[in-house]
């Protein structure tokens, strides 16, 4: 684990929900009512209190995203029920990378059955949207770095996990509410469903759309919304999301032109999200743009193309070092960002060059709100060698 103790510790409390706490293998039995009311991260409910636990498969999947009321968790400290220090034990139990690895072949064998068994389509996605919501309440700061670095799946699968944990992580920073974020987190799922089959041929094109693939491209969020409701999909912000998100409040966006207050709030998030994600990824007709840049460019054109509360919020959420940027800092050493740190001019950093240009043997972190330690110089590209270390041991959940 890494050698910052206290800082490691506060990551993990940041992970537990203030209101919510892990459901306890040992309060539910197949076969039995449960107990009390089981939500998933947003607050949506699962399974309602006296409900009759049917099958293994339902139990398995309640102790991975189940959630109690706080109060209930609270209520069982004095009788032998859980406690912080276990509920910290708990949080960090699961390796967000593993979840992410997860989801993403989730995501890939959900995609399959739209249209095929749509029942089994909704109900898989649902299921990922409760995921992801698990998987941002356990390491925000993971599953952020994650966003930047994980290119483990196809474009495809990749860009909406990554679109679905920026609108959570960001959404939670505006305050907007559990049910609004989950309907945003399910649009970023399945935004480009109606694309499908072409994103990730576009994504590698060298050469400009032709005038049939800018057509299809500007007519996919009519598509995605066809297909959506075509499933059965009666969630209004859901499908608005979709319709609305590669508006601007200019005009000048797709596939109807709308202004300002004509888009959804949840639209504009996933516009904002979508952007960004797709500046700073590579592709292979050019480099990605560093983080810094891409918010300056997304900054100059706040107010008039995109949201300005909205980009305010992904600036405070994200900071001004995001998790899984590199960074140089003032000693020389350079490596990844694993924690924000306080308002995000204070990163924690797994160096992986030492001062003098060679690589290290393992990461050595350096928690950069200490005044022992060395401050963050720039950010720079993101570096080859963080190739070499597994993700998940760079924040420290390999051993």
């Amino acid at each position: 684990m890494p050698r910052h103790g206290s800082e490691s510790e506060t990551m993990n409390q940041r992970a537990i929900p203030t209101k919510r706490a892990t459901v306890q293998p040992n309060d539910l039995v197949v076969g039995k009512p449960v107990p009390y009311d089981i939500e998933d991260a947003y607050g949506h409910l699962l399974l309602r209190r006296g409900s009759i636990l049917r099958s293994r498969e339902q139990l398995e999947r309640l102790l991975q995203i189940g959630r109690t009321p706080y109060h209930v968790a609270a209520g069982r400290e004095d009788t032998g029920g859980i406690s912080r220090r276990r509920e910290l034990a708990l949080a960090a139990f699961r390796n967000p990378f593993d979840l992410i690895y997860q989801i993403s072949r989730a995501l890939q064998e959900t995609f399959k059955w739209v249209g095929e068994d749509n029942e089994r389509f909704l109900r898989r996605l649902d299921h990922l949207a409760s995921r992801i919501g698990d998987l941002v309440e356990r390491d925000a700061d993971a599953a952020i770095g994650a966003a930047h670095l994980d290119e483990a799946f196809a474009y495809s699968i990749r860009h909406p996990i990554r679109q679905a944990v920026l609108c959570d992580v960001v959404g939670s920073q505006l305050g907007i509410p559990d049910s609004e974020r989950r309907s945003i987190v399910l649009a970023a799922l399945s935004a480009n469903i109606g694309m499908l089959e072409t994103q990730d041929r576009l994504a590698q094109q060298t050469t400009p759309l032709d005038a049939n693939q800018r057509r299809d491209l500007e007519e996919h969020p009519i598509r995605s919304v066809e297909r959506l409701s075509a499933a059965g999909v009666e969630d209004t912000t859901w499908i608005q999301v979709v319709a609305q998100h590669h508006e601007r409040l200019d005009g000048s966006g797709y596939p109807n032109g709308l202004r300002k207050d004509q888009i959804c709030r949840g639209a504009r998030l996933l516009s904002l999200a979508d952007t960004y994600l797709a500046m700073i990824s590579n592709r292979v007709y050019r480099p990605a743009t560093a983080v810094r840049e891409a918010l300056l460019e997304l900054m100059d054109q706040s107010g008039e193309i995109y949201d300005r509360d909205i980009l305010s919020g992904l600036i405070q959420t994200i900071g001004i070092y995001p998790a899984g940027s590199f960074v140089a800092l003032d000693s020389g050493e350079r490596g990844v960002v694993i924690h924000r740190g306080h308002r995000g001019a204070n990163p924690v950093v797994a160096v992986l060059i030492k001062a003098n240009g060679q690589p290290t043997a393992r990461p050595l972190y350096r928690d950069t709100s200490q005044t022992d330690m060395p401050s963050v110089a720039s950010l720079e590209p993101t570096h080859q060698l963080t190739q070499r270390f597994q993700l998940a041991s760079l924040w420290g959940y390999d051993s």
